[in-house]
């Protein structure tokens, strides 16, 4: 189970893309300590429940970094409290509790990095390349670039073995490919990217989008040749779909059973892009203090049990984040069972472009 704290709305950086910038418009909740602590109650009760043997608590926010106070609180209260359900035997002694952050990486410091080292943090880097290609949308609140905050620390996010995630929009596209090969570059060995589909992507925005990824493709599959088996969630995931066999569904989208995000008040959401302290959100699953909401629970196990209608016939459906990503469908139209033209588009084309390798390779 992965158990997404959003520990604060507030962030240090306004960037252009951020999904969060209608759900959390006014910037200004924080989780308390009670909700925190519950929250973690409710993970381990429902990990359990579900008869898993791991529970993931991950750091969210905003800027997690901007609440250090309650990340390490909740280090500390985790620990003690998966030890105690050790000993009482209400969890297995093969239970694991790991630790994840997602974080903009601007704030930092050695006694930070200290922290996940010990704990075995999870880093998840929002970094979309270097100074030139991250200072278009990665702007401070002042509207400054961030990158040059983030730069010094790189090699020992490195260290760390964190995962770089890059964002692209339509203002990005023409050094994608240059961004990918430059974070391989400082030595990061898990990267994948992710688009801001803002209903604006036209045929020549995604012709020269292909062009980038054609681009990334031939790449990392030379690299995997030359024994650099470094990851590139962008190409390695549709991939490794396609010769697996296996769903995105069941891979990669972890409603229900999966994730609990949890609000600054601690309304409870199936995933990380649901997630907002706004009353009456779509989607709200309970809250920590009061129990689960069944019928909104059921919702979610419905959409993972059933494909969309306008999805019928299309052979790559469950390779397709559209139509098998409950996050994608919601954060782009709206509702879980929405359908983007805009991603449909870029589905297709992703996954033609690694088909078309892959028939290459095995040429």
């Amino acid at each position: 189970m992965n158990l997404i704290l959003c520990l604060t709305e507030q962030c240090n950086l306004r960037c252009t893309y951020c999904y969060y910038k209608d759900t959390q418009a006014a910037r200004h909740a924080v989780m308390d300590n009670a909700t925190l602590e519950q929250a973690i109650r409710v993970g381990l009760e429902r990990t359990h429940a579900f008869g898993q043997n791991l529970l993931i608590v991950s750091f969210f926010g905003g800027e997690p970094l901007l609440r250090r106070d309650a990340i390490y609180h909740a280090v500390g209260f985790a620990k003690a409290l998966v030890a105690e359900a050790i000993d009482k035997g209400t969890v297995g002694k093969d239970f694991h509790l790991e630790f994840t952050v997602n974080t903009n990486g601007t704030l930092f410091d050695d006694e930070f990095f200290d922290l996940c080292e010990r704990e075995k943090f999870t880093i998840f880097l929002s970094l979309d390349g270097p100074g030139h290609h991250q200072d278009i949308a990665r702007r401070t609140v002042n509207d400054t670039g961030s990158f040059k905050a983030i730069e010094k620390n790189i090699p020992r996010f490195v260290e760390l073995k964190a995962t770089a995630l890059s964002t692209i929009t339509r203002a990005h596209i023409d050094t994608v490919a240059e961004s990918i090969k430059w974070l391989h570059s400082q030595g990061f060995r898990s990267m994948t990217t992710s688009v801001d589909f803002d209903g604006k992507w036209t045929g020549e925005d995604f012709e020269r989008l292909a062009q980038q990824y054609r681009e990334m493709a031939q790449y990392w599959i030379e690299c995997r040749k030359n024994g650099d088996r470094f990851y590139l969630g962008t190409i390695q995931d549709k991939v490794k779909l396609l010769l697996s066999g296996k769903r995105y569904r069941n891979y990669s989208c972890h409603v229900y059973s999966g994730n609990l995000g949890i609000a600054t008040n601690g309304n409870i959401y199936p995933c990380s892009r649901f997630i907002t302290s706004r009353e009456n959100a779509p989607y709200k699953q309970g809250n920590v203090f009061t129990g689960f909401d069944e019928i909104a629970c059921a919702e979610l196990r419905a959409f993972l049990e059933r494909d969309k209608q306008e999805c019928e016939g299309c052979d790559i459906r469950r390779r397709c984040s559209m139509h098998e990503c409950s996050c994608t469908s919601f954060y782009t139209t709206g509702h879980i069972d929405g359908v983007s033209p805009e991603v449909c588009t870029h589905e297709r084309m992703v996954a033609e472009i690694c088909d078309n390798m892959i028939d290459k390779a095995l040429a």
